[in-house]
């Protein structure tokens, strides 16, 4: 692929997270759903489960953005300033003072604050209980223990519901979890921050040397 095929792939999948994560945070905060979270978790499924599927839905994307963008910046660039793909504005200089301060904001807005994000919605959904069905009384692991990583044993099936339930309740709603919870809700965002430092070690680099560092650089 082209610098220029990576940047177009790069800047939508990373508008995807930013669109996806915010709007769940907003929806956490009680605001209106503008970006279309309510698609996949319904503000009536629970806080929880809203910030549930953002860890999942946003992991995911984040780390096929930071994929992107981890080949973009081996491939092209000679700065940390060029080593980001250049999203909106065609033609910009980079090495300029205001062509700098535009790739820190646009790194800052699709870097910085999907992350932060998913570390807010992770919080969140580790607040929610896990509500064991075809039990009677259905049987409550409460939230704040970080479950969500170390899924109990079980014999029927459980589902991720808001906090607050009383053990006599039936377990309705929510989100069914299981074996690959952990594996979707921490692994996701494990690897986010693993490529987030690798990509971050790519673009501080020092300049390319060589025959093999000046192809890798045009």
């Amino acid at each position: 692929m082209t610098s220029d095929h990576l940047a177009t792939l790069w800047k939508w999948i990373s508008l995807a997270c930013f669109g996806y994560v915010a709007s769940s945070v907003l929806t956490l905060q009680g605001a209106t759903d503008i970006f279309g979270t309510s698609l996949i978790a319904r503000e009536d499924h629970g806080l929880a489960v809203v910030a549930y599927f953002a860890v999942v839905v946003g992991g995911a994307l984040m780390c096929v953005a930071f994929a992107i963008a981890i080949t973009y910046a081996r491939r092209h660039g000679t700065a940390w300033h060029n080593r980001v793909p250049v999203i909106m504005l065609d033609g910009l200089q980079t090495a300029s003072v205001e062509g700098k301060l535009f790739q820190a904001a646009v790194i800052f807005v699709l870097v910085v604050l999907p992350l932060y994000g998913l570390g807010h919605c992770m919080r969140v959904a580790n607040n929610g209980d896990i509500c064991v069905q075809d039990t009677s009384p259905p049987v409550v692991h409460r939230g704040g223990n970080w479950d969500l990583l170390a899924i109990p044993r079980a014999e029927g099936q459980m589902r991720l519901l808001s906090s607050g339930l009383q053990d006599q309740e039936e377990c309705r709603g929510g989100v069914e979890i299981s074996w690959y919870t952990p594996v979707l809700f921490g692994g996701l965002p494990f690897l986010s921050a693993l490529l987030t430092s690798i990509w971050a070690a790519l673009l501080f680099r020092g300049p390319a040397q060589g025959p093999l560092g000046r192809f890798r650089g045009r």
